[in-house]
């Protein structure tokens, strides 16, 4: 299978990255901050919205890729722990990246209840 390839392009700046090294994305204002397995992160200007419609248009609805509230798109694929009592959201490749995310009690409720429908299927 051929790995695929994220591309967002804003002004004179070009990111190439492989989609499954994307960990998350974290609005930062008008900012969208880039996080890969790796640990590098990258500032780019586009809003949270506008990475999620490239990131559709690019690798479709069914990759793992998923929108998590207002500030967060997340890779399924290196959700650790889901703790909804304190509101975090545990990220890790279980070999060395490691990083706590907060989203709302409800935004994590559906991501439980989603991971565990596909893990049924």
């Amino acid at each position: 299978m051929a790995v695929k390839f994220i591309v967002l392009s804003k002004g004179t700046e070009l990111f190439h990255f492989p989609m499954e090294k994307l960990v998350y994305i974290e609005a930062q204002g008008n900012y969208s901050e880039i996080v890969t397995l790796d640990g590098r992160r990258a500032l780019v200007a586009m809003q949270l919205g506008q990475i999620e419609d490239a990131l559709n248009s690019q690798i479709g609805d069914d990759c793992g890729i998923i929108r998590l509230g207002r500030g967060l798109i997340i890779n399924c694929q290196y959700v650790y722990k889901i703790d909804i009592a304190k509101q975090a959201l545990y990220m890790s490749d279980c070999a060395g990246f490691w990083k706590e995310l907060s989203a709302s009690r409800t935004v994590l409720m559906q991501l439980k209840t989603l991971m565990e429908r596909n893990e049924k299927d």
